[in-house]
C-alpha cells in the first residue's frame, strides 16, 4: 500500500470518513437512547437530555427536564403496554462549535393488552444539542411533530 492510501485510510479511521468527533458523539447518544428507553432505564433516558432543556410539541406546553422525566417515568412503568422505540432515523447533522442541530425520525412501536395489533407512530424532530461542561453532548431544544408521511 503507498504511503498516501495509508495516511487516507488513517485519517478516514479517525475522523470516521468524513464525520467529526462531535457528529460521532451526536449519532452515539441518539443510537444509544432507543437502547436505553427499551431497556426501560430511566436515569439513561433522562440523560439525553440538557437540565436546562426546553422540550415541545404541537398542542402542548413546553416541557422542562423535571415534567419530561416524571412523564418517562410513568410511560416506562406501565405494565399494560409495551413502548419499543427503533434507532432513530438522522437525515442530518450540522455541528458548528458546541451546538450541533439534528433532523430526525423516531419509530415507536405500541404493544400490549387491548390493542387488537401493533401500533406504529413516526415522529419527526429538531434537537438542538449542547455540548455541556464535562464534554458530553446532551438535548437542549427538541421540538418534536407527527410525521406528516406515516
Amino acid at each position: 500500500m503507498s504511503l498516501s492510501r495509508a495516511a487516507l485510510g488513517l485519517a478516514c479511521l479517525l475522523t470516521a470518513c468524513g464525520e467529526s468527533k462531535p457528529e460521532q458523539a451526536v449519532r452515539a447518544v441518539l443510537a444509544q437512547w432507543p437502547r436505553d428507553w427499551n431497556a426501560r432505564n430511566v436515569p439513561a433516558v433522562c440523560g439525553l437530555f440538557a437540565p436546562d432543556v426546553v422540550l415541545s410539541f404541537p398542542g402542548g406546553p413546553d416541557r422542562d427536564h423535571a415534567t419530561m422525566c416524571r412523564g418517562f417515568t410513568t410511560t416506562l412503568a406501565r405494565t399494560d403496554r409495551i413502548l419499543r422505540y427503533d434507532a432513530p432515523e438522522i437525515e442530518d447533522v450540522f455541528v458548528d462549535g458546541d451546538l450541533a442541530a439534528v433532523r430526525l425520525v423516531w419509530t415507536l412501536r405500541i404493544t400490549g393488552d387491548g390493542l387488537p395489533a401493533e401500533i406504529v407512530e413516526k415522529e419527526r424532530g429538531l434537537d438542538v444539542f449542547q455540548r455541556q461542561s464535562d464534554g458530553t453532548w446532551k438535548i437542549r431544544v427538541s421540538y418534536a411533530y407527527p410525521d406528516v408521511r406515516s
